[in-house]
């Protein structure tokens, strides 16, 4: 063994006993959760029954809301908006329903539903796209991604 090689063989060791970690890619000491880490991020998915159908159809739209508190104060009763962009138009065209539900109980009573619904009629045929949003009381958003429904032409 040459006078590098065991200088060599000296510095990994004594780097192994001083940070066993540091050969693997870990550290010795875990670092502190950044805020909000190690929490699930709020989201919503949205389904619809039926996603196809003759004209006229009656469509029916759930949405889950998961991530969030059911004892949250921002999504108490939080504003609900759905999102319908029908045949022919694009998102800015697309009609925008709001419902703000108001908070009418004792503030200690809170209560953050994580089901909505709203049914639809469609009776043009061709593509819909629809989506949920639920707006906190700070104008925090969580939006779902859009849910396509079908609806086909009587012949």
């Amino acid at each position: 063994m040459t006078r590098r090689s065991v200088g060599l063989f000296v510095l990994a060791y004594a780097v192994t006993l001083l940070a066993p970690g540091y050969a693997s890619g870990t550290s010795r000491k875990a670092k502190p959760p950044a805020s909000g880490e190690g929490k699930e991020k709020p989201r919503i998915s949205l389904t619809a029954d039926p996603v196809f159908g003759f004209t006229p159809v009656s469509v029916i739209l759930t949405g889950h809301l998961t991530g969030v508190d059911l004892h949250d104060r921002n999504f108490c009763h939080a504003a609900v908006i759905w999102v319908r962009i029908d045949p022919g138009q694009t998102e800015r065209d697309g009609f925008r329903i709001r419902e703000d539900p108001a908070c009418v109980h004792p503030p200690e009573e809170i209560s953050v539903p994580n089901t909505f619904t709203k049914t639809f009629d469609l009776y043009r045929p061709g593509s819909y796209l629809i989506r949920l949003e639920v707006e906190g009381k700070d104008g925090t958003r969580v939006v779902s991604g859009y849910t396509r429904v079908e609806v086909l032409r009587v012949n």
